[in-house]
């Protein structure tokens, strides 16, 4: 019996072990952005999910704040809305993603309210699980666990010079028109997988342009620019944020054309590079 406890000892320390190391891991990549809040100097933001991540800091140059995290949905901007609303933050302007895409029922599973809920104030056992108990120990998130594996295998590969060449490693403008088509093709089937909107998604971004009214805050649509392949294989395909904006009388800027002829500005089909989004930060602030 001694032996029995001495074992489940001996494992719960190799647990704790472990879940510490992918505590730091988590920390450092999962919830990396996560961590960071802006300072009251700010009065403009940018909310967006992955597209916006190329703006990075450069619109920092015209005091405008990037708050987009890759993956965000609507439900996690209008976590932030409110967390900038409640914290008193003197917001004027808020440039928010309305992208043919963004209101896929994809949306709907692929977000980050586990992350996001660090921006809400209302205390639940979902906020504590979310916030403490899946944080505190990631060995039981699964998002957090296929990130590590990834990393560890590719750590591995490395080491034992096998790294693939993956997508992360292709120039976008170098490659053939026939893989850049491809490419187009395969990213827009993920994109709109169905004919039909998410409800809930449609719901939560009629509620942010309730709130930023109710509050005096400008709300202004942003589509952001997309390869030529891109665009000549979406078509008319469009899930209708930027309709919903426009029928509530917002303005909505429409950019997804701008760098068709320009594909050193992108590192992918529908993502622009560093040196496309100090680019487009110029065009969208300097207007």
């Amino acid at each position: 019996m001694k032996k029995f406890f001495l074992n489940i000892f001996y494992l719960l320390i190799i647990v704790l072990l472990f879940n510490i190391v992918v505590f730091v891991f988590s920390n450092d990549n999962y919830y990396k952005g996560y961590n960071e809040f802006p300072t009251k100097d700010f009065h403009s933001f940018i909310l967006a999910d992955s597209h916006g991540m190329p703006l990075d800091k450069f619109s920092e140059k015209f005091n405008v704040y990037n708050f987009s995290s890759n993956s965000d949905s609507y439900a996690d901007m209008k976590r932030k809305i409110s967390y900038l609303i409640e914290n008193e933050y003197a917001v004027k302007t808020i440039y928010i993603t309305a992208d043919d895409h963004t209101l896929s029922p994809y949306r709907d599973g692929i977000n980050n309210m586990d992350k996001s809920i660090i921006y809400t104030s209302k205390i639940d056992f979902n906020y504590i699980k979310e916030k403490y108990l899946k944080y505190y120990f990631p060995i039981f998130q699964l998002k957090v666990n296929g990130l590590f594996r990834i990393y560890v295998e590719d750590k591995i590969k490395l080491i034992l010079n096998q790294k693939e060449k993956t997508g992360n490693n292709i120039i976008w403008s170098e490659l053939p028109q026939k893989e850049k088509n491809k490419r187009a093709e395969d990213r827009i089937a993920g994109q709109f997988p169905s004919e039909k909107r998410s409800e809930k998604l449609e719901k939560t971004l009629l509620e942010i342009v309730k709130l930023c009214r109710s509050n005096h805050i400008e709300l202004i649509g942003l589509k952001f620019p997309v390869s030529r392949s891109y665009l000549e294989k979406l078509d008319s395909k469009n899930y209708g944020a930027d309709k919903l904006l426009e029928s509530a009388n917002l303005e909505v800027n429409d950019y997804k054309s701008i760098f068709q002829q320009n594909d050193d500005y992108f590192r992918d089909q529908d993502h622009l590079n560093s040196e496309g989004g100090k680019e487009f930060v110029k065009v969208l602030l300097t207007k």
